[in-house]
């Protein structure tokens, strides 16, 4: 870490200039993760103007990456820019910014799983949970750019939970001061590009001008930050969620649970186990290839058939020796 950043770079430039060789000259950077694109920011600490009395007058400064494995391809096609903000030692400042783009990504596979289950037992004091699973079966794959689903009208959400939502003013300032009712569930992703696992809390977050709360799911691992949003709509008792813009970012597996408990994010309309949950599900990816399925949400806990025969048996013999 550098300069409140989680990590930094140290660069060792050799100060030579015809038969003068005046050593190494280091200048540190901090290196930023945005939270919510997870786009690296590099921010350069001041380049000497002098040293041992002798002036620099830098005409030319060339950064090269060039370690193996260290930085991976975008798999969105889109136009980007690469942009930086030079100041000079008197103070003025400069914009500027590069193109950058890839080809290709059309062409790379997108199928990764996804999977969703619940527990059979469900009370009105502590509603229903939910499991959601994405896995990643090979590398090399498209990344996820947004997740839409529909929950079905057996598994609705909570008004009482809705109303404990963190404002966004709260939020934003540091999530950590949100109230403990506000928190619905807990996350983990594992992604190649961190040697962690990145975990951490869910939360329902209300914003003023939307109508419902959305859900946030704070990851964290490895001094890196990243927020998932799904924007949440509630019709005729089906809740919808979509997380439209996930980071162009490798993940092998992710995993979602909303437990049960005083303020669960799900409630259950009957028994879930002589029912059929079904989820509409749109998965797209960066490279625009889409997957849209109807998820079957597994009950995990019910009660097994054999043992509900052998019971209903049982009753009928016990029914006819009565008579």
């Amino acid at each position: 870490p550098y300069n409140g950043a989680p990590f930094g770079l140290s660069v060792v430039v050799p100060a030579e200039a015809g038969p003068f060789n005046l050593g190494n000259v280091v200048v540190r950077s901090a290196i930023n993760i945005n939270p919510t694109t997870s786009a690296v920011t590099v921010t350069s600490g001041p380049l000497p103007q002098i040293k041992d009395g002798v002036p620099f007058r830098l005409q030319t400064v060339n950064v090269t990456i060039d370690r193996p494995g260290f930085m991976l391809n975008p798999t969105n096609c889109e136009q980007q820019s690469i942009t930086a903000t030079i100041a000079a030692a008197q103070g003025a400042r400069a914009s500027v910014s590069g193109p950058f783009a890839v080809g290709g990504c059309k062409s790379l596979p997108f199928k990764p799983s996804f999977t969703v289950s619940t527990q059979a037992k469900t009370s009105k004091a502590n509603g229903a949970s939910l499991d959601v699973k994405v896995v990643y079966p090979t590398s090399g794959e498209a990344n996820i750019k947004s997740v839409k689903v529909d929950l079905p009208k057996q598994l609705p959400s909570r008004l009482t939970t809705l109303q404990k939502a963190c404002t966004a003013a709260v939020f934003e300032a540091n999530p950590a001061n949100c109230p403990p009712a506000s928190i619905v569930g807990i996350a983990k992703a594992q992604t190649p590009v961190l040697p962690v696992t990145l975990t951490g809390p869910a939360y329902l977050v209300s914003r003023g001008n939307e109508a419902f709360p959305n859900l946030v799911v704070v990851l964290q691992g490895d001094g890196v930050r990243v927020d998932l949003t799904g924007q949440t709509f509630i019709k005729k008792g089906i809740t919808s969620s979509n997380f439209a813009s996930i980071p162009d970012v490798p993940v092998s597996s992710f995993e979602l649970y909303l437990p049960q408990g005083k303020f669960s994010a799900l409630g259950a309309n009957g028994n879930l186990c002589t029912q059929k949950l079904q989820m509409p599900t749109k998965i797209t990816g960066q490279n625009g290839a889409q997957i849209k399925q109807t998820t079957k949400i597994k009950v995990t806990g019910c009660p097994k058939a054999k043992k509900a025969a052998k019971k209903k048996a049982k009753s009928a013999k016990s029914s006819r020796r009565a008579k």
